[in-house]
């Protein structure tokens, strides 16, 4: 009898990272799949993500709606997320699985594995055990205490999670699934890339996603407004900014860039085209985690701003700076213009993965053992 694995995706964010995993569950005659949809994938306005799960060729076996109204405030985020819980446990039921996989660190994850750890299926998370800064970080240790097997991207965040007394024999540190992608991709061409997303192909190129601090929601315009003050002085290039995503502040982020008639504004890009477009840019700029991630792989400049990423394992590409136009604007002239610092990036490893993460996860949904020892967890701390 085939092993039934659910697994929830909310976001452009998380989906790719998961995707790899998802194609290799499909060639195991062991097991079988079910994707449940949430989140931001499922807003129009926000490019309806979902999407691009179909063009993968995946079906969706549920969707769940939790974004209704106005959520871009803290009671709206908490609203959101007891619709979310909701709607993953009748999903859940009505689904049975036999484990239940989540990735990363949303409020998207937390409602969804507050429902599955409520009705004892087994969960097993990938990429927990990061340090970052915003609600994310304790969503993040939350979220683990509440996983019974545990896939990490790096081996300091393995360390933390056994650390906070999860037992070591179920954490694997596997790498992030996303770099198992990024080493098998033929990037899309520039000249393609500038044709669907109506931009300059002669023009270098930045990448600016900024996004809203759930702890800093009331300064997030604040915020962004330096960002653009420094960018407004590099008219040379050309500035392709991708939305904010649903945190309470990011709507406001979202309003203000949309006043930049400089500026290229995608609301979604497919994952293979943001790979590709990170591989042509010149800079990669605000606090997305993709620029701690990914980017090494492409030996691009990143200029972190802010909280976001507080702690999290970085590579030499990351420059750290406040939300100062002043400050930000001597890093952009840094990263565009000091040979020696590009010189230092090429040939730069990525700490988060080799490309062997996929199959060594799916490896282990396949055959760990699946019974009460591992739902009826205990601290493996000795005081």
């Amino acid at each position: 009898m085939k092993r039934k694995i659910a697994c929830i995706t909310g976001t452009r964010a998380d989906y790719p990272r998961v995707r790899s995993v998802l194609k290799e569950i499909q060639t195991r005659d062991n097991l079988s799949l079910d994707i449940i949809v949430t989140g931001s994938h499922l807003l129009d306005e926000y490019g309806f993500s979902a999407q691009e799960i179909l063009d993968d060729g995946f079906e969706i076996a549920k969707k769940v709606e939790m974004f209704v109204g106005d959520f871009d405030t803290p009671l709206g985020m908490a609203e959101a997320s007891s619709r979310c819980t909701a709607g993953i446990a009748r999903a859940l039921s009505e689904l049975n699985p036999d484990l239940v996989l989540i990735t990363v660190d949303r409020v998207e994850t937390l409602a969804s594995i507050t429902a599955a750890s409520l009705m004892n299926f087994p969960i097993a998370h990938i990429q927990g055990g990061e340090v970052t800064g915003t609600i994310d970080e304790s969503i993040r240790h939350a979220v683990t205490k509440l996983s019974h097997i545990h896939f990490p991207a790096t081996a300091d965040a393995a360390k933390r999670i056994v650390m906070m007394g999860e037992d070591e024999k179920y954490v694997f540190n596997t790498g992030c699934p996303y770099i198992d992608e990024i080493i098998d991709l033929v990037p899309v061409d520039i000249n393609i890339l500038a044709n669907r997303y109506n931009f300059d192909p002669k023009k270098e190129v930045i990448i600016f996603t900024q996004h809203s601090v759930t702890t800093e929601h009331d300064e997030s315009l604040g915020q962004v407004e330096e960002t653009i003050s420094a960018l407004e002085n590099f008219q040379d290039y050309q500035i392709i900014s991708l939305f904010s995503n649903t945190d309470a502040g990011g709507k406001k982020i979202i309003e203000r860039i949309g006043k930049q008639k400089n500026f290229i504004k995608i609301p979604n890009i497919v994952s293979k085209d943001f790979l590709s477009l990170m591989k042509h840019s010149s800079l990669m700029i605000g606090n997305s985690s993709a620029g701690i991630r990914e980017a090494p792989s492409f030996n691009l400049p990143v200029i972190n701003i802010g909280s976001r990423q507080n702690g999290r394992l970085r590579a030499k590409n990351v420059i750290d700076v406040p939300h100062s136009e002043v400050e930000i604007t001597k890093a952009i002239k840094f990263c565009l213009h000091n040979e020696d610092f590009k010189e230092s990036l090429v040939n730069m490893e990525n700490p988060y993965g080799n490309g062997t993460a996929s199959t060594q996860i799916v490896d282990i949904l396949e055959t760990i053992v699946l019974d009460r020892k591992l739902i009826q967890k205990e601290i493996c701390y000795e005081i």
